[in-house]
This record gives C-alpha cells, structure tokens and sequence, in this order.
C-alpha cells in the first residue's frame, strides 16, 4: 500500500489541525512523529565518510592516471550530490500519526514511494523504548518499539506446528522517546480499563515535565 502523508501543523508542541490518508472519521490525532534532526544529520555524516573514501582513493592515481583521479573526483562529486538529496528525501517522508485510536506509521520504501504500516491499541501488546547508541541518549532521542500481540496459527494439530506472526511497529529517530513510550502506556491503560477517558487526552507535546501545558 502506497500513500503519501498530508502535512501537519504544530505550534507550540499542541496539535491544531493534522489530517493523514486513511484518517477514520472522527479519529482524533494526539502527536505527529517525525525524525529528530539528528538523523539527518548522522545520515550526512555516513555520506560524507563515503565520498572521503572515494576522493582519498582517487588520490591515489593522481600520478600514474590522471584520468583515473578525475573520473574520481567526478564520481566523488556525484555522490555526494545524490547521496545530499536521498538523505533529505527519505528522512524529510518519514512520519506517524499517535491517534486516540491507533498508531499509524509512513515509512518511504524509495524517493517515489511510502508504505504505510499500523496497528490499534487492541492490538497492542506493550511498548518498548531504547536508545540506539550513547549520542542519541545525550540528545534524549531514541528508538520506540509497539509490541503487538503475536498470531499463532497451528499449522498441522499432528505436529503441533505454529507460526507467530510479528506485527511490532517500530519508530526510529524519536525525540522524547521515553516520555512518549510512557505517553503511549498510558493510553493503553486507559484504553483496557477506562476507555471513555480517552476522549479528554491531552495531545502530547515534546518538552520537559512541567512546561508541556
């Protein structure tokens, strides 16, 4: 499935108007996720360290080919060209949608086309919060993983074969990743036991405890 995500509006951390395609009627968005800026720019710095590569090793045929350095440098040039726009392209697409109703993520498979991935809170399992690395925790920005309650199916009743399918969500890149992992247990739990307090949750905004209302 392909579908491409309708902007959103956010002013001061609290949602105004935010639609996405698939939205359900009367379907309420609490927070529009996008990649903290950190990606990006990690993203820049991976591209960087490979056009390093290519010019140090153009270098090396300076003398014997002058030719060969040329092609080089010219090959250098064009990948960071490309590499600069991809990089922008994909990451600038990425987006999910934390809804009262469910968590719907779009996720560019390639610069022309985004796949889009949800799951309900029915069902959700847990959720799971990690950083990826020490830089990203030093920038509170991490990763967050929505278990989904696995499907077994019994294949053959002789054998006693099951297949699980795995249906996790996973967002990348979140900035106030713990705090919106617990934003999202709290839904969970209003949503099992006092489901009609949903209705009067505040969107979550991305600031320090004490400042987000």
């Amino acid at each position: 499935m392909n579908e491409s995500p309708e902007s959103a509006e956010l002013q001061n951390g609290t949602m105004t108007t935010s639609k996405f395609l698939g939205q359900q009627e009367g379907e309420r968005v609490l927070y529009v996720i996008t990649p903290h800026p950190i990606a990006e720019i990690m993203g820049y710095v991976r591209l960087f360290g490979l056009v390093l590569l290519i010019l140090l090793g153009s270098f090396g045929f300076r003398v014997m080919s002058p030719i060969m350095f040329t092609f080089g440098v010219l090959l250098g040039l064009i990948v960071a060209l490309i590499g600069a726009f991809l990089t922008h392209a994909m990451n600038s697409k990425r987006v999910a949608y934390l809804t009262d109703r469910r968590l719907v993520r779009f996720e560019p498979t390639n610069v022309f086309a985004i796949n889009s991935r949800a799951i309900t809170w029915d069902e959700t399992a847990k959720v799971k919060t990690f950083p990826p690395n020490v830089w990203y925790r030093v920038f509170n920005v991490g990763n967050i993983t929505v278990h989904a309650g696995s499907t077994i199916i019994n294949v053959d009743t002789a054998m006693q074969k099951n297949i699980v399918n795995n249906d996790d969500l996973d967002l990348r890149d979140v900035y106030y990743y713990k705090d919106l992992g617990n934003y999202i247990d709290k839904i969970l739990y209003l949503y099992k036991h006092s489901p009609s307090e949903i209705v009067s949750l505040r969107p979550f905004v991305p600031k320090p405890r004490g400042q987000r209302y």
